[in-house]
């Protein structure tokens, strides 16, 4: 009787296999390449890289508040417009840069017929997020400012006040905030930006919006 003996094949040598090549760095995005991704959300540009805005709820409403009343300002006094979230490329020649200061005060003989800002806004408006660093605050003050930005405000929602930046003077407003050498009459006080309208007391909500 014959047995078969099975004839095993010599073992294979060892298969190294060498890790994948590390991924080159990302490449600076266009301001072009930055608006696909961001889907509407507001961001900034800084050296090609995005940086989403995310605002808590006191930012939040201190923005929605200082809109309110400049609109309101300028409902009477049609002398310019605010812009909330209004993206700028100051730099034509820096297609990886782009800035978007909270709010944008355009006087009317500013005003451009573009898309995006090419020049810094009359007044420039930058809320304080938690993520801030004044050091970041203060430098885009000085951008806007080179970029012809008259006044720049920097709004404190934990100090409770406004520090008003030109190129001559920085100053913190506690009390009652005025632009008069952009927005003759415009009087607001600082409180208003910070307090949101409460229902009186006695009244319930639903007496209230009657």
């Amino acid at each position: 009787m014959s047995t078969a003996i099975a004839q095993m094949d010599p073992p294979r040598e060892e298969q190294f296999i060498s890790p994948p090549p590390p991924k080159p760095a990302p490449a600076k995005l266009t301001w072009q390449q930055a608006e696909k991704l961001a889907a509407g959300r507001p961001y900034e540009l800084i050296n090609g890289r995005m940086i989403f805005k995310m605002p808590d709820n006191k930012h939040s409403d201190t923005h929605g508040l200082l809109c309110g009343l400049l609109f309101a300002y300028f409902k009477g006094n049609p002398i310019g417009r605010v812009r909330p979230e209004y993206m700028l490329h100051l730099w034509p020649e820096k297609p990886h840069e782009g800035r978007m200061p909270d709010l944008s005060v355009i006087l009317n003989e500013s005003l451009r017929e573009e898309s995006y800002g090419s020049r810094a806004p009359d007044l420039a408006i930058e809320i304080v997020s938690p993520n801030d660093t004044w050091s970041e605050l203060f430098e885009k003050a000085r951008l806007y400012l080179a970029k012809g930005s008259r006044v720049v405000w920097i709004v404190d929602s934990e100090e409770q006040a406004v520090m008003v930046i030109t190129t001559n003077d920085r100053l913190w407003v506690k009390d009652t905030l005025t632009c008069p050498e952009l927005l003759p009459g415009f009087s607001v006080p600082v409180q208003e930006i910070f307090v949101w309208p409460s229902t009186p007391a006695g009244k319930s909500e639903a007496t209230a919006s009657k």
